[in-house]
């Protein structure tokens, strides 16, 4: 059965609007967190598998996508809470990818009664030590203010290099990085420190997460990822991790089946329980 046609809305927030896109039919809620830089396409591999047992809600980031740009302070976490509160879900399976990770687990910490299930896909994580090379790639992004510049200077990391190599991946990301780094330009505040998280520095209250947990990463993708891996392994109580071979930090473009089926048969696992 083919999923429901889907519904968007936007949700007014603080400051802005957000954008967010609804399918499947109406039973247990799955929201999908994406990337930083990207948008609800994150997830263009995903929606229609999961959209087949789930209701499945992707919404645009703050300052990306269809979303509104960041004119001033704000919490990540409560603009989730803002789309749950909308279409009036009490819990929600949350997935991740990426920042979308670090959202998910702020979320879930803060709000640890709404979410039934955490899927962390090559996640971040607040408080890590980032590598001096990923700071550097960093700051080097944003040294040129050109979309066009900064969305190859992005691309060109070594944790991208698999999709990088595949034509059609390489096209759909690079449109919708590029077109978020513009947006991203048109932002009135760039502080990190107008991005307020309920806890920066979480590591002492993973142990706190009691809600079962899958993490999954690609073998390909940067030390960063897999070590943050292994924190999230290693505290989180009810956790499950799993690498996928030949995949990088684009494993949801690269690897979509196999991600897929390991997701929906975790989730599968845990309604049974």
């Amino acid at each position: 059965m083919s999923p429901e046609k889907i519904y968007s809305d936007k949700v007014v927030v603080p400051n802005g609007e957000l954008y967010f896109e609804k399918t499947g039919k109406w039973s247990s809620p799955l929201i999908l967190v994406h990337a930083g830089f990207s948008d609800r396409r994150d997830w263009v591999h995903q929606i229609n598998d999961f959209a087949r047992k789930y209701c499945t809600i992707a919404y645009d980031q703050r300052g990306f996508g269809n979303s509104s740009i960041i004119e001033a302070a704000f919490s990540p976490a409560d603009d989730l809470k803002a789309i749950m509160d909308h279409l009036k879900i009490e819990k929600a399976i949350l997935v991740g990818h990426s920042l979308g990770g670090t959202i998910a687990l702020d979320f879930a910490l803060q709000y640890p009664d709404n979410v039934s299930a955490l899927v962390l896909i090559a996640s971040g994580l607040n408080g890590y030590s980032w590598s001096k090379e990923f700071l550097e790639l960093m700051n080097s992004i944003w040294s040129v203010p050109q979309p066009e510049i900064m969305t190859k200077q992005f691309l060109s990391a070594p944790f991208y290099a698999i999709g990088m190599r595949e034509p059609s991946i390489k096209s759909d990301v690079e449109i919708m990085t590029k077109e978020n780094f513009h947006k991203a330009l048109s932002w009135k505040t760039f502080d990190v420190r107008d991005v307020h998280w309920y806890f920066p520095e979480p590591a002492n209250k993973l142990k706190n997460i009691k809600i079962p947990t899958f993490v999954v990463h690609g073998d390909q993708d940067a030390d960063d990822i897999k070590n943050i891996a292994h924190i999230l392994s290693d505290n989180i109580p009810h956790i499950k991790t799993v690498t996928i071979k030949n995949a990088d930090h684009l494993l949801n473009f690269e690897k979509p089946t196999e991600l897929n089926n390991l997701v929906l048969d975790f989730l599968s696992d845990f309604d049974q329980r």
